[in-house]
């Protein structure tokens, strides 16, 4: 009796054993998969570097660096390297509004009117509107004067009264199309320093960043030397790139201004979904798509966009579906970079791409779509 227990437990021992020998051999298929994806990326001209983290189940599949930080000095890019983000931006500036919703200090329902009295429809518009991309606020990066004022260093308040004055002021009536609109983003940054009363960059750090331990993340600062920051360039050809334009930060603020890096974004997913940042209420209506005021869904106004399939879009998240695959994220592009974070939360698969190159057919954007379909266990995409 003695010895057949022991033989079950032996052949229990043993089983185990080679199951997870087995899973580490998939863990390491999968990661020289995804290595050698990215590895080729490069290699083709599809940016000058990139970063990437993949995780499973909580646990790193692959982090890893690629290529050139900077061209003219032939200097790599490392895990520490330090990337500008773009757009990414805009989900913390929502998860910012939401939890000073849990705290009592404003409401997604509130005008624009309760903070920006002055600008121009303020009292149509309200914060969940803007957040959605259905306020109809025009984005100042659509306007033609938006290059010629990049390079210019503003406060919130100046931006904002500078938007006030474009000539386009409203694509649409608030709550009856969708848009995506930079603007309303920007001016959700205002939001959240008059109800906080301190700079944007002071509430996400001790918000975000200092508690969740992103030592790589900050909104960007172009006058402060900081080592690992990476330089960024706008691709003019098939492998071939060029200096990317001077930005000022103080122009995308909470639309787009952060730097950060591939494994500083895992963190921050970690937190969203796994219900560490939000209440559940919150969370649940984070990823939720946008009503108009007809009570339709947001997603039947959306205009058909080059490279997009079917998505909603609920505050700063795109919901959408990858061959069965629910995935959950936004990207980002700026002067010189391109980001993508995207979590598959039934999969439980995380995969942050950030790139220090951006032009058609180059960036990060691509690049995560490869990797997630074999994070995924998909065919490549034809």
């Amino acid at each position: 009796m003695i010895r057949s227990i022991r033989t079950v437990a032996a052949g229990a021992m043993l089983g185990a054993l080679l199951c997870g020998t087995a899973l580490a051999a998939d863990k390491g298929a999968l990661a020289a998969a995804i290595d050698k994806v990215a590895a080729d990326a490069v290699a083709a001209g599809e940016s000058p570097g990139l970063q990437v983290a993949v995780y499973k189940d909580g646990a790193s599949v692959l982090v890893k660096s690629y290529g050139s930080a900077d061209l003219e000095l032939n200097v790599p890019v490392t895990n520490d390297s330090i990337f500008r983000i773009g757009s990414v931006t805009k989900q913390f500036t929502a998860v910012a509004l939401l939890k000073l919703q849990e705290e009592g200090k404003l409401s997604l329902d509130d005008t624009l009117s309760k903070y920006y009295p002055d600008f121009p429809r303020a009292a149509d518009v309200t914060l969940k509107q803007m957040l959605h991309h259905t306020s109809g606020i025009h984005s100042y990066t659509d306007d033609p004067s938006f290059l010629q004022e990049a390079g210019l260093k503003r406060t919130t308040d100046e931006w904002v009264a500078h938007f006030a004055k474009m000539p386009k002021l409203q694509d649409f009536e608030p709550g009856t199309g969708w848009h995506y609109s930079n603007t309303a983003y920007f001016l959700l940054g205002g939001v959240i320093e008059k109800a906080e009363a301190k700079p944007l960059a002071t509430v996400f750090q001790d918000r975000f960043f200092g508690p969740l331990g992103m030592q790589k993340t900050a909104l960007d600062d172009e006058s402060v030397i900081l080592p690992g920051r990476v330089s960024g360039y706008d691709a003019t050809g098939p492998n071939q790139f060029k200096n990317a334009a001077f930005i000022s930060m103080t122009v995308p603020g909470a639309a787009g201004a952060m730097r950060s890096s591939a494994s500083d974004l895992v963190r921050w997913n970690a937190a969203l979904f796994g219900g560490t940042l939000l209440k559940p209420a919150s969370f649940k209506a984070m990823i939720a798509p946008g009503r108009l005021n007809s009570g339709k869904n947001s997603s039947t106004a959306v205009p058909k966009m080059e490279g997009f399939g079917p998505f909603e879009y609920g505050y700063a998240l795109f919901v959408a579906d990858v061959d069965g695959h629910q995935r959950i994220g936004h990207g980002g592009g700026i002067f010189g970079f391109s980001s993508s974070l995207n979590e598959f939360p039934k999969d439980r698969i995380t995969v942050s791409v950030i790139a220090n190159g951006i032009g058609k057919d180059v960036g990060a954007g691509k690049v995560a779509d490869r990797i997630e379909r074999i994070a995924l266990g998909l065919p490549p995409k034809e």
